[in-house]
């Protein structure tokens, strides 16, 4: 098994105790960027409550955590329901002791153009990547109002700030992110809580949900191969895909102290996909 978790995410390096003491809620934590982040917190020392609703990545993510010498738990959490944000922080709490950072990374996307979404298609994914990140940080912050710091650190995309073809949804729900922890920052700043996001470009990530929850690439679609193709070209300047872990140590920055005068700020990781036309 550790040969297998060195070449999962081959950029992660030995810790620095940077989140030493610390405890992190990672959402849409067992795969993707939620994965190498929750495993980059545990080695940076944070105890990581590893939050999804899916469980069939063999090892899970809190066991990985747990193999390396770190400390998670693993709790199965819907961000689109209320009850659920509520019970990860209680979770949090109760095997913790404390809640101290918030990495809201749960997101999904159907491709498809706008006269061809049904409803049901739609509000899936304004209700997975918008809406649940106003639950989830409802959640936590109250905690964080009480003890007079939190760190809030949230998934949006370089299409927060550009368009992409046949993706209406995700397009609008990441701009809408992006400018949410805007507000957030302005509102809760006097709280001492810093709200920030990371904006990925193409990074190389199984895609985990559809609607309904299923792989996003199917028999009908392009091939995973014309995938990588087509992002990689997109990043006009290095002319690769990221990797999951190039965006984790972008959002353990955020989360760390070393952030510590930034908030309100969309940080972009892309290869240079948003400089060139």
């Amino acid at each position: 098994m550790a040969t297998e978790q060195a070449d999962e995410h081959p950029r992660l390096r030995p810790g620095l105790g940077r989140l030493k003491g610390k405890v992190a809620v990672v959402t849409g934590a067992n795969s993707g960027i939620g994965r190498a982040t929750a495993r980059l917190f545990a080695r940076e020392g944070a105890k990581v409550l590893c939050c999804d609703i899916q469980e069939k990545i063999d090892p899970r993510v809190d066991e990985l955590i747990r193999h390396e010498g770190g400390e998670a738990l693993y709790v199965h959490i819907d961000v689109t329901k209320q009850d659920d944000c509520d019970r990860m922080v209680a979770a949090a709490l109760d095997r913790f002791g404390d809640l101290d950072i918030l990495f809201n990374n749960a997101g999904g996307a159907v491709r498809k153009k706008i006269h061809e979404f049904t409803d049901d298609e739609w509000n899936f994914v304004i209700d997975l990547n918008l809406n649940a990140m106003f639950r989830v940080v409802r959640a936590v912050l109250p905690h964080f109002m009480k003890k007079g710091s939190g760190n809030i650190v949230s998934n949006s995309s370089t299409y927060a700030f550009m368009a992409s073809a046949e993706y209406p949804a995700y397009c609008a729900t990441k701009a809408a992110i992006m400018n949410l922890t805007r507000s957030i920052a302005l509102d809760y700043g006097p709280y001492g809580i810093r709200a920030n996001c990371v904006c990925p470009g193409s990074i190389d990530t199984p895609r985990i949900r559809g609607f309904p929850p299923k792989p996003l690439l199917s028999g009908n679609g392009p091939s995973q191969e014309k995938m990588r193709a087509r992002a990689a070209g997109s990043t006009k300047a290095m002319r690769r895909m990221g990797n999951p872990e190039e965006v984790a140590y972008a959002v353990l920055f955020l989360a760390s102290e070393e952030s510590s005068f930034i908030t309100g700020h969309g940080l972009v990781i892309d290869g240079g996909q948003t400089i060139a036309v």
